[in-house]
């Protein structure tokens, strides 16, 4: 990797983004530089990151609003549409968890004459599958089976081809500090677990109601939130009032749901039985599909060709969601997004204005905001199956994302090993501004510009970094280094100059090696379940969507977690950099601090941060550790003892 040290002048006209423009051949030069607005640049990026636009989730009047601003801006440049019928835009559809059509959603049940409508009586779990099952009906306790703590709901009882009814949470103890039945619920109290082990013993669904004593949890129907339906669970579940189930249960002869109750948790004996009715359910769920937009403009070059430079960034985000990474609050907020990445898309709308005014450019320039990035990097990959320029013809991509916390650090440029011709012309254009840069090897498969690296494209990526507020409600606009992105885009506009001007290449770099699997994704897509557990990954953990070429193993995640925002990009120093210490964790409980450089966990060294997760594997909840790391110019030992990851949203 390379660094740069400059004087304070050059630093000073940076700030000021005067851009030293260049070309192939003379004559392409523009008569006048180019320059950078930082404060044009942040009014795109305080847009785009407004509540007004709220969190520019696909699918929601906030996204489209943001894709009418890019085009109205791609327009202003001098852009022709690349879209669809002359338009801007590309637009396709996404299918992303699940949606409940009222319609057809029915619970009905023998023997009782009672119209039970969902969402006023019974509602199924976000995580329920769906479908249509009937069978008859058994009660099942806690639906808990665990023989470490001598309780087991199914021993005994033959569950298989039933409908089981079961309290929510767990079977209190009489010792709160007890693992099971503590004020602390264990996981056999999760969704997941209970949905687990009632398919495990052949049910074919859940109907799961809360306990009349948990005054805390009162009957409130379970939130459909679309936003934790991704997940679905081996069986339809579905969450029903008391007085549904108590009405179940008498119609059994077994008493009240409450007298029920009282009798589990007081003897801690299984009291599962059928309870001879037999119930029909339809779940009425469906796969939640909409629409969205990427937006396309051409930037058309003097030479005739149809040879391409494309320059993207994604414009989407998470919308309102709940904050993730243990928090504790679960109310869904604006995820405005402004770093990850309006950043990025006012970078590609601010190089869309100085180049289309500048012109003079041999080959076309295809400036692109894709949407649902955040999803699995859909956008680009539906334009490269469907491409509106050649796909054969497009010699290079730029992507941006997440560039606009620049700060006193140095931007990060992947892919400047995937031409031959990159890393001489990113040296040459960060040291014309005097932008110190670090160079990985190896390409991140986390952003828009990986599915071209797949298609043989030459690549680069520019990313200033993950932060605290990644993914977080207050990844805002007034956290954003704009000076600095005009940095970055005095250093980018032009290489893409020169991009464009080439006679021919770059040249991909076949012999490129292929990043592990650790290095395809540094910022996982948005599916809130892997949100709360990617604080600790490397680039790529989790991210089987996009493998490299050949059968891959996907790494194991740890069980633990530090409770630390790792810096992924490596620097020139062995060990690994917390950039964030989270609040709330455990590293941050024993006194670790941002900027830290952990270089020995216990007896082993950390390198690199495939030595951390290694270590971290290795671990389990309670694990004490011993934790070496550099403040400074000091070596400070720190004692940490290990956590579990967070809990999924929702998960009881």
């Amino acid at each position: 990797m390379t660094k740069f040290r400059v004087p304070l002048v050059a630093i000073w006209l940076a700030v000021c983004a005067v851009a030293l423009v260049f070309g192939a051949d003379p004559t392409t030069r523009p008569a006048k530089p180019v320059t950078f607005d930082p404060d044009r640049y942040l009014a795109h990026v305080k847009y785009l990151a407004s509540d007004e636009l709220a969190g520019r989730l696909p699918g929601t009047e906030g996204i489209e609003l943001a894709a009418e601003y890019v085009a109205r801006q791609f327009a202003d440049a001098g852009l022709n549409p690349a879209g669809q019928d002359g338009t801007f835009f590309q637009s396709f559809e996404v299918c992303r968890g699940k949606k409940i059509v009222d319609d057809e959603a029915t619970l009905k049940v023998d023997g009782i004459d009672h119209p039970w409508r969902v969402r006023h009586d019974w509602i199924p779990l976000p995580f329920s599958d769906s479908g249509e099952v009937a069978g008859p009906l058994a009660f099942v306790g806690y639906g808990i089976r665990a023989k470490a703590y001598d309780y087991d709901d199914y021993a005994g009882f033959e569950a298989t081809d039933k409908i089981v009814l079961m309290f929510r949470y767990e079977p209190p103890a009489a010792d709160p500090e007890a693992e099971f039945g503590g004020k602390e619920t264990s996981r056999h109290a999760l969704f997941s677990g209970k949905a687990r082990t009632a398919h495990r013993e052949g049910a074919k669904a859940v109907l799961i109601v809360n306990p009349p004593s948990r005054k805390d949890a009162g009957d409130t129907l379970y939130e459909f939130r679309e936003d934790f339906s991704e997940r679905t669970f081996d069986l339809p579940m579905v969450h029903v009032k008391r007085e549904l189930a108590d009405a179940l249960v008498r119609k059994a002869g077994l008493g009240t749901l409450a007298e029920l109750e009282e009798k589990l948790n007081r003897d801690r004996k299984p009291l599962s039985t059928d309870l001879g009715l037999n119930v029909t359910l339809k779940t009425g769920l469906h796969t939640n599909c909409f629409p969205t937009r990427n937006v396309l403009g051409l930037l058309r070059g003097t030479a005739g060709t149809d040879e391409t430079i494309v320059v993207g960034a994604h414009y989407d985000h998470l919308g309102r969601v709940a904050p993730t990474w243990g928090n504790a609050d679960t109310t869904p907020q604006i995820h405005n997004g402004a770093d990850d990445n309006a950043s990025g898309t006012a970078a590609v709308i601010e190089l869309a204005r100085a180049l289309g005014r500048a012109g003079g450019l041999r080959r076309n320039v295809l400036f692109a905001a894709f949407s649902a990035e955040e999803m699995g990097l859909l956008g680009s990959e539906h334009f490269l199956e469907h491409p509106t320029v050649p796909r054969e013809r497009i010699r290079a991509m730029v992507n941006f994302d997440m560039v606009g916390r620049l700060g006193d650090g140095a931007l990060t440029v992947f892919g400047t090993h995937s031409a031959t011709e990159f890393s001489e012309l990113v040296r040459h254009a960060a040291e014309a501004v005097g932008l110190p840069y670090r160079a990985p090897a190896g390409i991140a498969g986390n952003s828009d510009h990986f599915p071209f690296y797949q298609h043989d494209i030459p690549v680069l990526f520019a990313f200033t970094g993950v932060h605290k507020q990644y993914h977080q409600p207050d990844d805002d606009w007034d956290r954003i280094d704009a000076a600095g992105a005009t940095r970055i885009l005095a250093t980018f506009c032009p290489l893409v100059r020169e991009l464009a001007n080439l006679e021919a290449g770059p040249t991909f770099k076949t012999d490129t090696a292929e990043p592990k699997d650790e290095d395809l994704e540094m910022k996982p897509a948005a599916e809130h379940e892997r949100d709360a557990a990617k604080v600790e990954e490397p680039p790529g953990a989790g991210h089987a969507d996009h493998p490299t070429s050949g059968e891959v193993e996907k790494p194991t995640r740890p069980l633990v977690r530090l409770g630390i925002m790792p810096d992924f990009t490596g620097s020139d120093q062995p060990g690994v950099v917390a950039t964030a210490v989270l609040d709330g964790g455990a590293a941050k409980t024993a006194g670790m601090q941002d900027g830290d450089r952990i270089i020995r966990i216990n007896d082993h060294p950390i390198k690199d941060i495939y030595a951390y997760m290694d270590i971290l594997r290795e671990c389990k909840p309670g694990d004490a550790l011993k934790v070496i790391v550099v403040r400074g110019d000091r070596e400070l030992t720190l004692d940490i003892k290990l956590q579990e990851p967070p809990k999924p949203p929702g998960e009881q």
